[in-house]
This record gives structure tokens, sequence and C-alpha cells, in this order.
């Protein structure tokens, strides 16, 4: 991509409602433009960003066998009045069809994934499995809040897997509580940690949070200082107190703190096999009802927790996984020698496959490289007339691992930057 012809909307004046450095980021950065109160247009680079972070969840989860789908968004209500949750979310948009039907537009989808399985499973041989989808997803709030963070509508990644039992239920549930450490680690989120959850209105058995730990969080969650319990504030049955809480496990102090949600997970039990009739044969040739997890993922909201780990409102910070582009190539000055060293290097890049931004535009330095802090590539590459004469690239790299540079030799810039990024994926 060269950057003239990069098409995306960047809000210099932020709205009073932008307070938390990543929503900030996000709007100068020209990530994503408000068509509506909690409703946002991703640009190429916040879309890019998105796909990302869809990549790696694909990558673990299909290590777990996990088989992708896709549900609609809108279903009938009588789905939720099945599962006995029509009246009891709040979140839930309700409406009519020009047809007549009564209908929603799903929040979430368990009702829907029921109504699939119950479709097609009949015996203990086809368990156990587990469904997964990356889709658009409703939920009306009330208010949103900090961009990305807590929005109307957003991209949500979730899962549902079906057992004969809750032994195999558990082993599933520690593979799936792992793989989701390792999608965090791979986005780059580093302060992100597993928590005991309230079930809430999703009902069933035991249920983590994946919280990064933050001050912008609206989650008060509770780290014990000697042991490894931890818990949303919901869940905790000592006095409730703001001062001392002693930890349930071990009796030491709660240190408390704030995090964003970026995940939860489940075990449902037979809550919506049961009340929407899921049914298999056993081998014993009786009709029961499936044990069902859930597992869930908010993408949109893990891109919003990037940006706000950037700890910036004008440097974007990302790893080589997820940036949108992984090296940005600037040239200073207009000089035929200096852009034709600058467009070799961008060729040859592009033709390996790699994600590079190309700068030969007449812009200031300065203008230039705080266009280079916002959208983020871990490597910098610049030319100049001094580099030139020098015969050199001097190469940047910032990222979730520090920053450091180096000046490259001309001819050997292509294979340092192939082999940097080759390393790091």
């Amino acid at each position: 991509m060269k950057i003239e012809n990069l098409f995306i909307k960047r809000t210099k004046e932020l709205p009073s409602d932008a307070t938390t450095p990543g929503h900030k980021l996000a709007l100068k950065g020209g990530y994503i433009h408000q068509t509506g109160a909690g409703l946002y247009t991703y640009s190429s680079l916040g879309l890019r960003l998105l796909l990302n972070i869809e990549k790696i969840i694909r990558e673990e989860l299909n290590k777990l066998n996990c088989q992708e789908i896709l549900m609609p968004m809108v279903s009938p209500a009588s789905l939720w009045k099945e599962s006995e949750r029509y009246e009891s979310v709040d979140v839930l948009l309700k409406f009519k069809t020009r047809a007549g039907m009564d209908a929603v537009l799903n929040p979430t989808h368990e009702e829907i994934i029921s109504d699939y399985v119950r479709s097609g499973l009949q015996s203990y041989k086809q368990l156990p499995f587990c469904l997964y989808q990356i889709q658009t997803k409703y939920r009306d709030e009330l208010r949103a809040r900090a961009g990305l963070i807590r929005t109307r509508e957003f991209m949500m990644k979730d899962a549902y897997s079906f057992h004969t039992s809750w032994d195999s239920l558990n082993e599933f549930y520690d593979k799936m509580l792992n793989a989701y450490k390792n999608i965090y680690e791979k986005i780059g989120l580093s302060k992100v940690i597993d928590i005991l959850a309230p079930t809430g209105d999703m009902g069933g058995k035991i249920s983590h949070e994946f919280q990064m730990i933050s001050d912008i969080g609206e989650d008060t969650i509770y780290v014990c200082e000697s042991c490894d319990y931890r818990a949303n504030k919901e869940v905790l049955t000592d006095k409730d107190a703001e001062d001392i809480l002693l930890c349930p496990k071990c009796g030491k102090k709660l240190n408390k703190l704030r995090g964003v949600e970026v995940g939860n997970i489940f075990q449902l039990g037979d809550k919506y096999t049961k009340s929407m009739k899921v049914e298999y044969m056993t081998e014993e040739g009786k009709s029961t009802n499936p044990i069902m997890g859930c597992y869930g993922i908010g993408v949109s909201r893990c891109l919003a927790c990037l940006l706000e780990q950037s700890e910036s409102e004008s440097k974007a910070v990302f790893n080589m996984n997820i940036a949108p582009y992984k090296v940005h190539i600037i040239s200073i000055g207009d000089e035929t020698d200096i852009i034709n060293y600058s467009e070799k290097l961008y060729e040859q890049l592009s033709n390996d496959g790699i994600d590079v931004i190309l700068d030969t535009t007449n812009d200031r330095a300065g203008s230039k490289f705080a266009n280079a802090d916002l959208i983020g590539a871990p490597i910098r590459a610049i030319i100049s007339k001094k580099n030139k004469e020098a015969g050199v690239f001097e190469m940047k790299y910032s990222g979730l691992k520090g920053e450091y540079e180096n000046n490259i030799n001309i001819d050997e810039v292509y294979n340092t930057i192939s082999n940097i990024i080759k390393k790091e994926l």
C-alpha cells in the first residue's frame, strides 16, 4: 500500500466522550469512525487488526478440532422463549418483521446453536464436538463507553461444545482455557489474567473471565497476594468491603484491581440442551441431553485493549502478528535515487507477501514520522540523502518486546527485514 492511496478519516478535534488513550488513538489514527452511538465503521487499518486477531483465534481453535460455522444475526423470538431468556436478557433487541414474525438481534447464540445441534444430533458416537463462529453481535446497551470497549454492535468469537459427560466437558474446558491464554499472548495483550466469574444470565456451573488489568476497566477484580486465587467481585461471599477482603482459599489479603473483560468461558451443563430438547441416544439406548460449554472472545474489544495498552493517543504499539502493516518505508527528500531505493525495497517485500506501506510523499519528515507512529508498523525503514550517501537504510524496530535501531547496508536491508519477520511470526 502506498500511503497516498490509504483512505482513512483521522479526527483531530476529539469528541468529549473520548477520555481514554486507546479511544483517542483509535480516532486520531483513523482506525474507526463513529457511525452512531456505539456503532462504528472500521477503516482498512482497523479491519486489518480485526482480521489478524481472527486469524490467531482460528489457528488456536482449529488445533482443538473445533469446526467453524456461521449463524444468523437475526433469529425467531420463539427460540429465546424456549430457553426462557426472552424476558430476562435486558440487552435483547426485539422487533417484528414485515411478515409478522417476532424476532431478535442476537447478542449471543446459545439458543441458535442448540436449535442447530438438535436438528442433526442422534448418537453418542457423534460426541464430543465443538462449533464456533466469528460474527457481528448486537446488544441493546443503554450507554456506550470508551469507543470499542463498550459498544452496541461488536465482533465476537463464540464457541459451543457438546459432551456425553461432565468429565468430557472438564477436559475440554481446560484445553480451551489454555488456548485462550495462547491467543492473548499471540495477540500481544500482556496483562490478561483468568479469574473466577459469576455465571449470570448464561447460567451453568462454572465460569471464568479473562480480564485485562487496566485502570479504565469497569470490572472490580480481586487477586490474592499469596496464592493463585483470582475472582470477580460478584463471586465473593465473605463480607464485601472496599478496604480489606480475605482470600477464601488461603486467608491472606486480596488486592483490588480494575479490569476490562476480553473473554469468558462457561460450563453450561444441560441448561439449554434440556430446555430446548437437544437429545441423543446413549450406548445403552436411552435418550438424554448432552452436556454443553460455551466460550466467547470479544474480537473488537481485544482491538480496543491493544490500543489502550499502547498507553498513548499518538503512538500505536503492535506485535508482528497483529500490526496492520509489518514494515513502514519512509523516504526523506525528493531525489530520484532515494525514491527508487524505497520503491525497490517496497516491491521486494510486497512480492514476498509481507504487508508493507510506502511513504514517498513530499511531506515534512516530522509529519511522516508522526503518521508512522499512528500506523504502528513494528519495523520502520528510513532512507534520506544522508543515509543514501552512507549506503544504508536507517531501520527502527518498535514493538511489544522493546525498541532498537540500526543502520543496515542498502543491499542487505531486504534480507535483514525478512529474517526479523520470519523469526517473530
